[in-house]
């Protein structure tokens, strides 16, 4: 048996489900729990989002058949707006996650990340902000698609704090030489690449870092998940109108 979180389910003939798991040794997996739809009090019970599981996967095919379920520890139950982070956590990873590929890393930020969701009242979104965008950096960074922080392509050598730099997807940061003008959304100061850098190893973001974390983010996860919108975000913003994850 190996630890195992939901990320995804959808019914399966009469009366199974499609499960798409996050597992530490194979990733992002799916299986087929059979007869999970009439048996209820084990659905309820077990195969639910944000519960750590321990869990057999049977068969040698792509689409696994889930064997037997033991609870690993107990749900973190998310409250509010955290649960809507945590549906966005998990479609990111059913969209950027290859299939069958061992994902320690990934596993043990999004267990953080469940922890530092579950911590919080989840009546505002602010308080989601700064486990989201650790969050999504590290996956990023598990990825292989978000450069060296506080690195210049450019120069091969630290970016500066006083200075101003321009995200190129292919390339990393490279130095902007202008005076005055509005920063264009793919620019950052050198000050807040540094911040930021430090904060995804420390898993702490200052206030004033959480705007340029989001604008990165977004900026790297764009070509990643292309022009298909995000359910749970179209969900967040019609649930919760004046906010935006």
């Amino acid at each position: 048996m190996q630890p195992a979180y939901i990320l995804h389910s959808r019914p399966y003939r009469d009366s199974s489900l499609i499960l798409e798991l996050l597992t530490p040794e194979f990733g992002r997996i799916g299986c087929v729990a059979r007869g999970a739809r009439r048996d209820k009090q084990r659905r309820r019970q077990s195969l639910q989002p944000f519960a750590p599981l321990l869990v057999s996967l049977l068969g040698r095919g792509e689409l696994k058949t889930l064997g037997p379920v033991e609870s690993a520890g107990s749900a973190l139950w998310l409250q509010g707006r955290a649960v809507y982070a945590g549906l966005y956590a998990n479609e990111l990873l059913v969209r950027l996650l290859a299939v069958g590929e061992a994902q320690y890393g990934v596993f043990a930020c999004y267990q953080t990340l469940l922890q530092g969701l579950a911590g919080v009242a989840g009546e505002s979104a602010e308080p989601l902000e700064s486990p989201l965008r650790r969050f999504e950096l590290q996956l990023l960074y598990e990825l292989g698609s978000c450069p060296q922080l506080d690195y210049c392509a450019h120069s091969q050598e630290p970016v500066t704090a006083d200075g101003n730099y321009r995200l190129e997807n292919e390339t990393g940061f490279v130095p902007v030489f202008r005076q005055g003008g509005r920063q264009a959304v793919s620019e950052f100061s050198g000050a807040d690449l540094q911040a930021l850098e430090w904060a995804r190893h420390s898993g702490e973001f200052d206030r004033a870092l959480l705007a340029p974390a989001k604008r990165l983010t977004r900026l790297l996860l764009a070509p990643l998940l292309g022009e298909k919108p995000l359910q749970s975000r179209e969900l967040f913003k019609q649930v919760y109108k004046n906010d935006d994850r």
